[in-house]
């Protein structure tokens, strides 16, 4: 069972400064113990410097609070969701988060086809999907 889930987004001219104004209230919203990041440093990570330097800034953050902060790589997540047949995909990963955790299953987005963006309700399988495979490890 979740305690919480969904996302948070920015509306900012600086989106930075935002996310970091962001992650403090939902860091004295829900005093968590631990912050989980996906590990932006890990080989064949594929984000850009401006989102490396705000998870950076997030960690230090998060530990300036006195978290226990932890990174996954994306390639882990797809491992612990993988099965020996078949590789996992960010849509197999959330339809099994959505079997496991039946009050997610209504923000399951729909298969993507290749002219459709991601939806952003996949940043909640996404966040998850570190979390599990973070615990799980």
């Amino acid at each position: 069972h979740l305690a919480a889930y969904g996302f948070a987004s920015v509306r900012r001219t600086d989106k930075r400064a935002g996310a970091v104004i962001r992650f403090e209230e939902l860091l004295e919203k829900f005093r968590p113990h631990e912050v989980i990041f996906e590990d932006v440093n890990a080989p064949g990570a594929r984000r850009r410097e401006r989102v490396r330097d705000l998870v950076r800034t997030l960690s230090e953050l998060g530990r300036a609070h006195g978290l226990k902060v932890s990174t996954v790589a994306r390639t882990a997540v797809v491992k612990c969701f993988s099965s020996a047949e078949k590789a996992a995909t960010k849509q197999s990963i959330a339809e099994d988060l959505g079997r496991h955790f039946p009050e997610l299953r209504f923000k399951l987005p729909r298969p993507r086809k290749l002219w459709d963006s991601e939806s952003e309700r996949m940043s909640i399988f996404d966040a998850l999907a570190f979390a599990v495979t973070h615990v799980t490890k």
